[in-house]
């Protein structure tokens, strides 16, 4: 098989104006060398004007919402490309996020790329509206399918989707797990008339804060068109780079430090 198109989703936590910091982040996205890439939480112009330097082979654009971390999408040059704002992800609450759609030509194809950062945290009101949000991914699948000659379209949606579960205080009837919860989107993405599946990862957890009264979780995930095919990486879809990668703890804290709580996910699509 051959490469068609890579991609790198990141949620680089408050990614923002610390020189040293966007210079580390920007180089190991550059050492991934992405046809496309995602990052989330960007908040300074320093990462911006950054990007351009130091990825000068690279068009950037970056999602527009008044007070809210913003997503900064980047693609190669050689694609003709274009890229949305989908401001129905953030369900109607402003200041949640917008998703970021890019729609890419490669290899005489049209490649359409949803970067996401979903609503965290457990509580009733954030699971609700990260709910919504799958919603609305699914919906925008379905419409693009409808759209695309001879479908179903080459669609992957990914990013830090906070599949957190639900905790109710007071009210433990209705808990679930985070693996529950991704269980549930799992089922909703797979659906007959969605079409689309989670790819596997070279590793399961891909957040972790590095303090030791908080596990690592599987919150970073990508979901692609059922048809759709990927470079393998020791057996998985998705490579996932960052403090997984290290051998001790005090390696893995100190890698998040420098970088981030998530790693970054790194893929290909194939013919």
């Amino acid at each position: 098989m051959a490469k068609v198109i890579s991609f790198l989703s990141w949620n680089v936590e408050n990614f923002h104006n610390q020189a040293s910091r966007v210079d580390r982040v920007v180089d190991l996205i550059a050492a991934q060398n992405p046809d496309i890439f995602g990052i989330y939480e960007v908040k300074g112009a320093a990462v911006f004007n950054a990007m351009r330097q130091k990825l000068p082979g690279y068009i950037v654009t970056i999602t527009e919402s008044p007070g809210v971390p913003e997503i900064l999408v980047g693609i190669r040059n050689t694609f003709s490309a274009f890229v949305t704002q989908k401001d129905e992800l953030q369900s109607k609450v402003p200041s949640l996020r917008p998703g970021a759609l890019a729609t890419v030509e490669a290899s005489g194809q049209t490649y359409c790329f949803l970067f996401l950062h979903l609503k965290s945290f457990p509580a009733p009101r954030d699971w609700g509206l990260r709910d919504d949000m799958f919603s609305h991914v699914a919906s925008l699948k379905r419409t693009i399918d409808r759209a695309t000659p001879g479908g179903p379209s080459n669609f992957v949606a990914l990013g830090d989707i906070n599949t957190m579960g639900l905790s109710a205080p007071y009210n433990n009837v209705t808990d679930i797990t985070g693996d529950e919860e991704l269980s549930f989107v799992d089922k909703r993405m797979g659906a007959r008339i969605t079409g689309m599946r989670r790819l596997s990862k070279t590793h399961e957890d891909t957040w972790w804060n590095g303090k030791d009264n908080w596990s690592p979780s599987a919150l970073d995930h990508v979901y692609a068109s059922n048809h759709l095919k990927f470079a393998d990486f020791n057996g998985s879809e998705v490579n996932v780079v960052g403090w997984v990668n290290k051998n001790t703890k005090a390696q893995k804290k100190n890698w998040i430090n420098k970088f981030s709580d998530d790693a970054l996910l790194y893929g290909e699509i194939h013919s």
